[in-house]
């Protein structure tokens, strides 16, 4: 069975639909990525590595993540910590803005307890690792070069690692900081899915060679591989479907990886990610129903890997 592991955090997430009562769900851009890899290949063993306290937030948001099939044989559990929050605002466009606490969530300690439990051993069987920048950001400073290293004594042993780097300036304590561990995560890892605007921000570059999946916004996708360079356009959305744009980026990238582990051209992936990201947007929230994200089984032409 493949096996994927996804390191980062899920966190409190409220939200206002209507502008007046907050509605209490549960969120973060590596979760949410989990859960539409898991709903794009349910065949899958999708497993978070992250850490949550024992209070009843906590286990609420674990049986959420059971409800979507996302694993917890990594995900532990400390009596002294809670869950970051954050609150979802969106304007009239549905583009979404964040308020968050998490400063002392728990997620922050996913090295230390990992490498408590076991370090790389503990990921020896996963056929693919993926993570963000945020993965990377809330560990504490001197941590980030560390979980890099572990990453790379995985991939010796065979496994790949995925990396979206998600730059949030509020997460670094400087431009040069976030530069240089996004620069070495995206230089070490074996497929590069950032956004342009994160590209345009940092003033970084996909590494050449690298396979990576760059979205657009409404122009669709820059897919390269090898030599290759492909844009994949977007399926089209009317702008007043548009609800909210938060969970478009981690969509594509949960069904992007589904399809690319289950056998497709990164082409076929890249329109695979973009199908499910345009019905994303239509609904509020960066983790939608199922059963509108993936209303049917999604068509992933099955190719060999370039």
């Amino acid at each position: 069975m493949t096996r994927v592991v996804c390191i980062g955090e899920c966190m409190l997430e409220f939200r206002s639909p209507q502008g007046r009562n907050y509605e209490l769900g549960f969120a973060g851009d590596v979760f949410n990525t989990a859960t539409y890899l898991k709903r794009s290949a349910p065949q899958f063993d999708v497993q978070l590595l992250t850490v949550t306290g024992t209070d009843r937030f906590s286990a609420a948001m674990r049986a959420r993540w059971g409800e979507e099939g996302v694993g917890q044989a990594l995900a532990f559990a400390v009596e002294d910590a809670l869950p970051g929050l954050y609150v979802i605002s969106v304007d009239a466009a549905g583009e979404r803005s964040f308020t968050y606490w998490r400063s002392t969530s728990a997620a922050r300690r996913w090295l230390e307890q990992l490498l408590r439990a076991g370090g790389a051993d503990k990921l020896a069987d996963a056929d693919l690792i993926y993570l963000s920048g945020i993965s990377l950001a809330i560990l504490p400073i001197e941590q980030r070069a560390e979980a890099l290293q572990l990453l790379r004594t995985v991939q010796r042993r065979g496994g790949r690692v995925a990396f979206d780097p998600n730059y949030r300036p509020a997460l670094w304590p400087s431009m040069e900081d976030a530069r240089q561990v996004l620069g070495d995560a995206m230089g070490m890892a074996d497929v590069v899915l950032p956004s342009q605007d994160d590209l345009d921000a940092t003033g970084l570059a996909v590494p050449p060679g690298c396979e990576s999946a760059t979205t657009c916004g409404a122009s669709g996708c820059r897919v390269q591989w090898d030599s290759t360079e492909v844009l994949v356009e977007s399926p089209a959305v009317e702008p007043a479907r548009v609800l909210d744009t938060s969970g478009a980026g981690d969509s594509f990238n949960g069904a992007y990886l589904a399809a690319r582990l289950s056998g497709a051209t990164p082409t076929a992936a890249a329109a695979a990610g973009l199908a499910v990201a345009a019905r994303v947007v239509t609904a509020a929230g960066a983790v939608v129903p199922a059963g509108l994200s993936h209303p049917g089984t999604l068509l992933m032409p099955s190719a060999p890997n370039p």
